[in-house]
């Protein structure tokens, strides 16, 4: 193998597989090259040589990194190298880098950087820290907490992420309603209703997917709601978390949206979701749809006859 100097020293090169090669190499090496990787990090004039050497060392894995990549992390004015210091930090999985990721994420100027921070607290389970950036980070960390939190379904936070559901930023409150979506409790739906009145319609869009994900009755009478919605998105989404809600009690108004006067697309989506819902009483429904409705509508109750109840489109319902 090439001495460790030279391959570290090719980190630098303008000719990308040479960087990579060299990169792989060190890789290839381990722990013998996390010394000479360490000083490279800390004090190479090259960010790009600091950031490759922070890859390098998330796939060696060595802990003797972990400090270096905290101070990087912080402290490096280059935001490659920090984004890539905090990957690399996740990659080495110590629970004693969460404090200096959430950190970087209340406090990095770069988004990119934060965003990755983010990430890598999701890996690590951070619903605490995530939390604690609800309470007290800025504007830009507080979405990406609240998104966290959700992705985590962390449902002891579901009170304090449902608190900003009506916050001054439009995208804070869209990313709250995804996130009680995410959380999957169909107790909480009542938490999602002022999104479902949010001057927003994209709040109200993302309500509506919510309430898909969390099921139950109250989620499907609040959906039933946003049916009359003046944003054709809003309704769209509506009628398809009734499908995935998937209870009767949507039945027959979905059935007047099918042959209602709205829009075609969502007419027909309605008619994906009046078969999602699987009664038996929807197939003379779907079978007239087959029949007197525009194409779109046709050919999704068509999939609904077959897909779902095993019978063609064309089937008398007096064959049933």
């Amino acid at each position: 193998m090439e001495p460790l100097s030279d391959l570290i020293r090719k980190l630098g090169s303008e000719d990308y597989f040479k960087r990579q090669s060299a990169a792989w190499k060190l890789v290839e090496a381990g722990g013998e090259a996390v010394e000479p990787l360490l000083a490279a990090l800390e004090r190479a004039s090259d960010p790009q040589v600091r950031f490759k050497a922070a890859w390098v060392l998330g796939k060696i894995g060595d802990e003797r990194a972990l400090d270096p990549l905290a101070r990087a992390l912080i402290e490096d004015e280059d935001p490659s190298v920090r984004e890539w210091a905090a990957s690399s930090l996740e990659a080495i999985g110590d629970l004693r880098a969460v404090p200096v990721l959430a950190r970087s994420l209340a406090s990095d100027s770069s988004r990119e950087v934060r965003l990755r921070s983010s990430l890598a607290l999701v890996a690590f389970g951070a619903s605490a820290a995530f939390m604690g950036l609800l309470e007290e980070g800025d504007l830009e960390a507080r979405q990406m907490a609240a998104v966290g939190l959700g992705r985590l379904r962390c449902t002891e936070s579901i009170e304090m992420v449902a608190a900003l559901i009506e916050d001054d930023d439009p995208e804070l409150r869209r990313r709250v309603a995804w996130s009680l979506g995410e959380m999957r409790t169909p107790e909480s739906a009542p938490l999602l209703l002022p999104a479902t009145k949010d001057e927003s319609h994209v709040v109200r869009m993302t309500a509506a997917k919510a309430l898909a994900s969390m099921g139950g009755d109250e989620a499907c009478r609040m959906a039933l709601s946003l049916i009359e919605d003046e944003h054709p998105q809003v309704r769209l989404s509506a009628v398809t978390a009734l499908g995935e809600i998937g209870l009767a009690e949507a039945l027959d108004r979905l059935v007047e949206v099918i042959f209602g006067e709205d829009e075609e697309e969502i007419r027909a989506w309605a008619a994906w979701s009046l078969g999602e819902i699987g009664d038996r009483r929807a197939i003379e429904h779907l079978q007239e749809a087959c029949v007197k409705c525009p194409s779109m509508v046709q050919e999704k109750a068509l999939d609904s006859l077959e897909q779902v109840f095993g019978i063609g489109g064309g089937d008398r319902k007096d064959e049933v």
